[in-house]
This record gives structure tokens, C-alpha cells and sequence, in this order.
């Protein structure tokens, strides 16, 4: 039986196996015969039964087989069907491309329009990426709203030239009232060299160049490179030790303090993990946060800090030194994980920790999300005795809808807002600073603006009644037992 349904996998191994059984039967029929009386009786029965027989066959096919390796979205391949064709299509002597693309920004055109919309875009770039191809081309959809593509290759100009063509229709689209949804396409490209590899491999590569876009091309589009295999390779090695490393606890917290201004002492600090391998040494964040965030260990490593933190504060409680709030990370990665927040409250109970002695962090880029869903996690978070702020808010689109219908404690301001080309941005940076300061004193939310490294921003901000200040301009993230002689020294 488990050989039987293995083979019912596959399309050709199906419909093989349904057409033996057919004739089976069918010679069945024919070796007794014998019992009908009659010629015509007999002839009756022989087609009869053929036509059941093609009849039984066409009909599973369409039901079951019809949609074997389709997409339920776009009615395209899937990534299964689309690897499995790519595949075949490669064993050819021509040369090729594999193209990864991604809607930019596609969850607001779902969160605008709804994902019935978003699912009949989905159908029309589909179309339209399909339309450009050749018989000896394909496509497929990937996840979500990212698309892979198998082209002929033969420079890339023409490269760039075909994609341009499928971005200009994607640009055409409109909604019923004629407006623009205004969807761009983002494209990795990686020109194989090695037919050998995993056609998921080769998507990999594909998917690491268009982070990094390159210039002189008409459509945004990254070209896939040596220093993206150094880098894959990288990136391997550090996935194979990450859960040894964990386990271990090679991954530290370290402490970045946040001032208040009024006497500039320090009033709170922000949780930062590090990763202290024991080989190696000192891993920093930069390189391997991306990867932990793409592949979903930073859930691992955000519950991992979160237990590191409540251990601390519960330690500094018990040895009597003065309880300074702490802030840790939430990514937005804890979305893909039914009721994730439970997995925090259980924490909690294990240890001793003041009310309002830690504060939960919350990216801006997480407002994208249902916000009934946000506002009920604001709720738990301030249920079990927690604050929770708005990180790197002016980073991406902010709504002032936001401040308005979650009610957060806090407003991070992102260093974005103090990185300047000109006097002219200066200026314009300081009065929009001015203005979100302002709306957050009259919403009674606390300020603290994050990436301050001049003594003149101190200054400014100060005018302005910031709240707290986090920057190099005062200490930079360090490890914990400096931090605590730097802020107890005389406080135990």
C-alpha cells in the first residue's frame, strides 16, 4: 500500500497504474466471455466496458490529476511543479536564467483592498509573466507574492529589457474605479553555470541577489555573485551551530543604556544579544540577524533574551540595587507562530519581576498587521505587567492612526530622523521631530529617540523635552557587568 500511494505522487506513476488496471480488466472481461450467448450480446458488452473503462480513467484524471502541481491562487505552477519542469528543461544545451521576483510592498495592497483583490493580482501577474515566455521557458509561484521564472539567457540587457516589459504591465494595473495600484517588481537574478545544483538551490541564490539591487539596469534587479556564495556559504555554517550555540549559551545580552535628559543619568537601557562563540569569538548582530530572521530562529533567540532579561531584573530586585526598566526586541517573525505570547507569560511565572520593569519593543513594521490582533497582544502585554513602545517608529510608513488606536506607553524615535545629507533636511528633520515629540506628550507617551551620536542633537532634544536618549553620544551596548557598575556603583 505505501509503494502504491508513493507512486500515486506522481502524475506519470497515476495514470500508468490506472491504465494497467484498465486493461486488467478489460482482458478480464474478454477471457469470459465465453458465459454471454450471442455475438451481439457479446460485442455489447466489449464496448460497453472499453467505454466504462475510458470513461472511469478520464474522469479520475480531471478530478484528481487535472490539478496535480497547480497553484490554488494563480492557477499557475507550483514551486514543486514549477522545480520538477525547471529541471527537465535544463538538461537542454542552451543557457539559462533563473529569476526570483517579488511584489514590493504586496501586504498593503491586500491590507487596502482586501486579499480577494489581491489574489485576482496574483492571477493577472501571472498572466503576464507567462505571456512573455516561450515554450522552452517557465514560471511558477513561489509563496506568498514571490514568482520564479526559467529564462533563456543571453546577455543581460536582454535580460533586463524582457523584465522591463513584464514591469510595465504590472504597472498598468488598475482598480475598477481606473486608479494605479502602483505594484513594482523586485528581481534576482542568477545566471547558472551549474546545472547540477537544486533547482530550490538555484532560487536561493536568486532570492539573496535581489536584496542587494544593482545600478545601470531599467528594473530594480540584483545579479547573483561570488562574494552571495561566500556569503550562502557563510550563512550555512552559522545555521549548522546556531542550536548547539543556543543550547550552550554562547548567545549574551548586552546592555545599551538610555539617558534621561534633564540630568543625563541613566533611567533604562536596551537588551542587545551578542554572539560569543567559542571558536570564533565575537559574531555581531549585522551578520547574523538578517539570516535569523529569514530562516525564523530569532523567535528562538527573542525568547532566549527575554528569559536572560527577567533572570537579571529578578537578581537586581533580590540584591536590593535600584530596578532600571529594560527593553527587549519583538520580531514580527512571532506573528508566524499561533498564540506566540503564552510562550512569554510562562517565562514570566518563573520569576520575580517588578511590574513595569520590562518593556516589550515592538517594530513599527508590525503595524502592518490586523491591528484588532495588535491591540488584544498590547493588552496581554500590560495584563501581565509590562510596557511596550514603538520601535524605529519614522523608519518605514508610519500612521499617526497608529499613536491613535493602540495604546502603547512609549515612542522610539528611529535614527533616521538624525541622519542628515544638508543644513536644508536638517532643518526640515528637526521641525518634523519637534511635531511627533509634541503629539506624543499630548497622547501621554514617553519619547526616547534611538542613534544619537552628536553632543548639538542632546541639545536640541533637550529643548524639545525628549524623554530618553540612546546613542553613541553617551555609552555604546555593553556587556552586562559593566553596565551594572556603570549604572549601581553607588546605588546597591
Amino acid at each position: 500500500m505505501r509503494q502504491l500511494l508513493t507512486r500515486l505522487k506522481s502524475f506519470r506513476g497515476a495514470l500508468l497504474w490506472d491504465l494497467a488496471t484498465a486493461v486488467a480488466l478489460f482482458l478480464f472481461m474478454i477471457w469470459n466471455l465465453d458465459r454471454f450467448e450471442g455475438n451481439l450480446t457479446k460485442v455489447s458488452m466489449v464496448v460497453l466496458t472499453t467505454g466504462f473503462l475510458v470513461l472511469m480513467v478520464a474522469v479520475k484524471y480531471q478530478l484528481l490529476y487535472k490539478h496535480f502541481g497547480r497553484d490554488d491562487v494563480t492557477g499557475g505552477k507550483d514551486k514543486k511543479e514549477f522545480e520538477r519542469v525547471a529541471k527537465k528543461m535544463l538538461r537542454s544545451d542552451a543557457s539559462y536564467v533563473l529569476v526570483y521576483a517579488n511584489i514590493d510592498r504586496f501586504k498593503l495592497i491586500n491590507e487596502i483592498y482586501g486579499s480577494s483583490v489581491g489574489d485576482r493580482i496574483l492571477q493577472e501577474i501571472h498572466s503576464i509573466v507567462d505571456a512573455e515566455l516561450r515554450w522552452d521557458e517557465v514560471s511558477g509561484r513561489i509563496m506568498a507574492d514571490n514568482f520564479g521564472i526559467l529564462m533563456r539567457y543571453h546577455s543581460l540587457p536582454k535580460l533586463d529589457e524582457r523584465l522591463s516589459r513584464i514591469s510595465r504591465q504590472m504597472e498598468g494595473l488598475v482598480d475598477e474605479n481606473g486608479n494605479r495600484y502602483g505594484i513594482a517588481l523586485y528581481f534576482g537574478v542568477y545566471v547558472i553555470t551549474d546545472k547540477d545544483i537544486e533547482v530550490s538551490t538555484m532560487l536561493e541564490h536568486a532570492n539573496m541577489a535581489r536584496k542587494k539591487i544593482s545600478p545601470g539596469y531599467r528594473v530594480p534587479m540584483g545579479i547573483y555573485d561570488e562574494k552571495d556564495k561566500l556569503r550562502l556559504g557563510r550563512e550555512k555554517e552559522l545555521e549548522m551551530k546556531m542550536h548547539d550555540s543556543l543550547e550552550h549559551g554562547d548567545f549574551i545580552p548586552y546592555l545599551q543604556p538610555k539617558y534621561e535628559l534633564k540630568g543625563e543619568t541613566i533611567a533604562g537601557a536596551e537588551a542587545l544579544v551578542r554572539w560569543k562563540d567559542p571558536e570564533e569569538g565575537m559574531i555581531y548582530p549585522d551578520e547574523f540577524i538578517p539570516l535569523f530572521e529569514s530562516n525564523g530562529f530569532v523567535v528562538d533567540i527573542d525568547l532566549y533574551m527575554f528569559e536572560e532579561v527577567c533572570r537579571m531584573v529578578e537578581r537586581w530586585n533580590r540584591e536590593g540595587w535600584r530596578i532600571i526598566p529594560i527593553s527587549v526586541n519583538l520580531s514580527r517573525s512571532h506573528f508566524n507562530v499561533p498564540d506566540f505570547f503564552h510562550a512569554y507569560e510562562e517565562i514570566l511565572e518563573r520569576y520575580e519581576v517588578p511590574p513595569r520593569s520590562i518593556e516589550i519593543e515592538l517594530t513599527e513594521s508590525l503595524f502592518y498587521n490586523d491591528m484588532e490582533e495588535l491591540n488584544s497582544l498590547v493588552g496581554r502585554i500590560h495584563n501581565v505587567g509590562l510596557s511596550c513602545s514603538i520601535d524605529d517608529f519614522g523608519s518605514g510608513f508610519s500612521s499617526l492612526n497608529v499613536l491613535k488606536d493602540v495604546q502603547v506607553d512609549a515612542l522610539k524615535l528611529d535614527r533616521v530622523f538624525f541622519v542628515n545629507e544638508n543644513q536644508k533636511d536638517s532643518e526640515r528633520g528637526k521641525n518634523v521631530i519637534q511635531s511627533v515629540i509634541q503629539l506624543a506628550q499630548a497622547l501621554d507617551l514617553h519619547t526616547i529617540s534611538e542613534g544619537v551620536e552628536e553632543r548639538d542633537q542632546v541639545e536640541f532634544l533637550k529643548q524639545m523635552k525628549c524623554d530618553l536618549i540612546q546613542g553613541y553620544v553617551f555609552a555604546k551596548p555593553m556587556p552586562v557587568p559593566e553596565f551594572e557598575k556603570l549604572a549601581f556603583g553607588s546605588y546597591k
